[in-house]
This record gives structure tokens, sequence and C-alpha cells, in this order.
């Protein structure tokens, strides 16, 4: 899969369309396929079919010039005949402003990209709706692991050098609420043994668990970016039929370990972290050193990008693992 400026470009246009209330231009990119699925935020909003241009259109119409929004982020991918986009807005409706999210499927009919699913939701914190806070970001697992300095020393390399991989759930918020509590409980109970069945088959070490997301330390990249390979073809193998889909990213570093006695943190950790937050779901992404010391036949990657990597200086240089070729 690659990033897709086209789609990027057709979303954006798409978001101009329904703030402009053209309800042709926005019914107009819709598939007419009967699996085509339209899914909000309201309880009843959950279109199939045709019902997802005549009530979608209603509703453009009820609009009457007074629902604005504005797409602040957009991130689209493609593969080939399939395409897929996430978009960060802002709304402003009645005189207020709210966060939204939408998140679009595509596919290719008869050379024209349409979308066959669309789903719209309204963020709101884990306490409101379910009573409690969950970790929810890279970001957060990597401060519980900061502040606590654990001990890494069993996975360091001979020459005090150790690899570092975050993983998370993508979107694991709307997989909760659609699944609800014990389903997601148990999701989460399978979805973390395979984490450390695969951490240790590798001799790596689950350094931390937050919610849905890992720290793991190895004491070699190979191993590293092996059991995340693991990790992929297994939560899928496992969650095959789930929907929607569970989808894991992974990020891997290698790098000096900081110490303090018997304990090891810092700057590896937060590179680390930093790449997990650029990958996608289904993504192992690796920094220029991992990539540098495990390429070689067998171990393909994708074309590299250059990113910003939040709190770290310059232009970075990431990795996508060629899972189709991983372990060849």
């Amino acid at each position: 899969m690659e990033p897709s400026e086209e789609i990027r470009r057709i979303i954006a246009r798409l978001t101009a369309a329904i703030a402009e209330d053209d309800r042709e231009s926005v019914l107009g990119r819709l598939s007419e396929h009967p699996g085509t699925l339209i899914v909000g935020s309201d309880p009843a909003e959950w279109w199939r079919g045709h019902e997802t241009r005549a009530v979608w259109g209603r509703q453009i119409e009820e609009f009457d010039g007074s629902f604005h929004v504005t797409a602040n982020e957009i991130d689209a991918w493609e593969e080939g005949s399939v395409g897929w986009a996430s978009v960060n807005e802002t709304i402003e409706w009645a005189g207020k402003t709210l966060e939204g999210r939408a998140s679009y499927i595509l596919h290719l009919e008869h050379g024209e990209w349409k979308v066959v699913h669309v789903h719209w939701s309204f963020p709101q914190p884990h306490v409101d709706v379910l009573g409690r806070s969950f970790t929810v970001t890279i970001d957060e697992l990597e401060q519980t692991v900061q502040r606590e300095k654990p001990d890494l020393s069993g996975a360091l390399d001979s020459d005090g050098t150790i690899t570092i991989a975050f993983t998370d759930i993508v979107d694991s918020t709307p997989l909760l609420t659609r699944l609800g509590d014990h389903a997601w409980v148990d999701l989460l109970r399978r979805h973390n043994a395979i984490i450390e069945q695969c951490t240790a088959a590798h001799g790596g070490t689950v350094v931390e668990t937050q919610g849905d997301g890992s720290m793991l330390a190895f004491p070699s990249a190979r191993r590293a970016v092996a059991c995340a390979e693991a990790i992929q073809r297994e939560i899928g193998r496992a969650f095959a039929g789930v929907s929607p889909p569970v989808a894991v990213r992974l990020g891997v570093h290698t790098g000096d370990a900081l110490h303090r006695g018997d304990h090891f943190f810092g700057t590896t950790v937060h590179y680390a972290a930093r790449v997990a937050s650029q990958a996608v779901g289904g993504e192992i992404l690796v920094s220029s050193v991992v990539h540098d010391l495990v390429a070689r036949p067998g171990v393909e990657f994708h074309a590299s990008r250059e990113v910003e990597l939040k709190g770290l200086e310059g232009q970075h240089r990431l990795y996508a693992l060629d899972q189709a070729t991983a372990g060849q």
C-alpha cells in the first residue's frame, strides 16, 4: 500500500461539497453498489445500498447552508483497486464548534474512485462514555515507560545497544464502542497474549502494556523485526472475522540505552514511540538505523518516506517492511 494524493484530493473536494450543500457532487461520488454502507453517530444512521443516497441526500437539503465542515487533516492510502482515507475535521453547526472524524473506503469502478463506506463520529473521552480512562495514544504509553524507567538490562546487546518496538491497535475507540465492553476485554486478552508469545519466541521482553499498546525490547534489530512480522501475521489470523477489522501498527528503532543504576530509558525509547506514531494499521515501520541493520535478500522494504517526528529536529527517513517477502 502507498500514500494516495489522488484520494486525498478527492476527499478534500468531497468535504468541500458537503460544506457547500452540493448534493449532486456528494451523491455523485457514492457507489451504487448494494453493499455501500454509511455509519453515523446517531443510532439510526446505519444506511445500506439505496438508503445511502436517499437519506444522505435529504440530510444535505436539511443542512440549509448552516452546516459547515472543514478538513484539518486527511490521511489517504491506496492499494490496487481499493483506497481509504481518514479525516480530522471541524464542524460548525447552530453556533457550536465540534471536532469530528470521518473515514472513507473507496473502490475503483470503471476507472473512477467511488465511495463504498463512510463512518462519521464525534469523539468523546472514554471517561464520559465508559466511566473510566484508558491509554489511547503511544505518547501516553511512552510517558508511563519514561516515568517508571523499566529495567531493560536483559534486552541489551553485547555492545550496549537495544532495539525498542511500540505496538498498538489503530482506531481502538470505535472498535470498543462497536464490540461492547465484554467482547473488547476478550479481544484485548487474546491480542496481548499474541504480543507476549511472539515477543518471548524472538528473545524479547514485554516491558510495558497499557490498554491495547505495548513496549517491547530486544537485543537485536533482526529479532525485533522478525517479531513484528510474526505479530502482524498472528493478529491477522486470530481476528480474521472481526468487524471492524483489528489493525495493529508497529514502530521499531535501535539505539544506545541510557541508564540509571540497573534501569534503562531515554532517547531510544522516545524515538521508537515517534516511529510507531507514524505507522498506519497493519504496517511495520522502522527507523533508518534498523533498516540498515536488517535489510538483505528476504527482508525487503517499500519506498521510504521522510517525516517530521514530534520532539525531534529535522526530517527523518522511515521504511515500511514489505511483509509479503519477510521471512522468505
